[in-house]
């Protein structure tokens, strides 16, 4: 008896990666499908509970950096060119520049300490699998589980290195914004930016000014050829206007940092 469950177990694993290949490319992306129930063997169900923290804290991970976006508005003022870039999350909500630098350092701690939660995972994937037979006929119903495991620790390690790698490009394009920044954006000149909006720039913008040195020169003046005075004079308004409407995150000193960390030596 025990032989035959041992076989139809390696089967319905079989059939499992078989689902998983499948959905992969089928772009369904990697699935957990546990829903809570326990098996009886604390080996196993400690080993499910862990693979099923895991998965969460993937996706979280992954939803971190897909809420966040790198905001670049390209402005025209008495003749000279500029780029005013910042962070915001997905409700439009801006982040302050030390929140940024942050979110750049948590992000860093949080992917190496899920790769490792991950390798450690790994270690309990033989043991939890050599435990299936001990269930007897509730084994059929397990398996999956069990055997899903190590595809969640494989393809989510990789998932999270890649997310990581966003994490770093995105740390690399904010330094990048911060050279030669304007230290205080009221010297631009512009009438329309009131004491209210530069103080919001200082904080939350880099402001740059564009000259033909520039490599992005030849792509800003692209942008404005053709318009007329009045069409961008209408920009800058507008951008004023959603620079006075916009909502910056709530001051938290436990969530700020003066330093954008160098997230290339972190996730070496």
């Amino acid at each position: 008896m025990k032989k035959i469950l041992i076989i139809a177990l390696a089967f319905l694993a079989l059939g499992s990666q078989m689902e998983i290949n499948a959905a992969k490319k089928e772009g369904k992306g990697l699935k957990w499908e546990w829903d809570g129930t326990k098996s009886g063997n604390e080996t196993i169900d400690k080993y499910l509970v862990q693979i099923d923290t895991l998965y969460e804290k993937m996706k979280e991970y992954q939803n971190s950096m897909e809420s966040l976006n790198i905001i670049e508005d390209t402005l025209q003022i008495n003749g000279k060119y500029y780029i005013m870039s910042h962070m915001e999350d997905s409700d439009g909500n801006i982040y302050t520049r030390g929140r940024v630098n942050w979110q750049c350092a948590q992000a860093a701690l949080q992917g190496t300490n899920i790769v490792l939660e991950m390798t450690n995972a790994g270690l309990g994937s033989a043991t939890a699998a050599l435990e299936l037979p001990n269930l007897g006929l509730k084994a059929l119903k397990f398996a999956k589980y069990v055997k899903g495991g190590p595809t969640i620790i494989s393809e989510g390690t990789k998932a999270i290195k890649a997310i990581r790698g966003k994490w770093v490009a995105n740390s690399r394009q904010w330094k990048a914004m911060k050279d030669g920044a304007i230290e205080n954006a009221a010297s631009i000149g512009y009438q329309g930016f009131t004491p209210e909006i530069v103080a919001k720039l200082n904080k939350c913008y880099y402001v740059r000014e564009i000259t033909s040195e520039a490599p992005e020169y030849e792509e800003v003046v692209k942008h404005f050829t053709g318009k007329t005075p009045e069409e961008i004079e209408k920009e800058t308004e507008d951008h004023a206007r959603k620079l006075a409407q916009s909502t910056v995150m709530p001051e938290d000193k436990s969530k700020e940092l003066d330093k954008t960390p160098d997230l290339e030596e972190e996730l070496a």
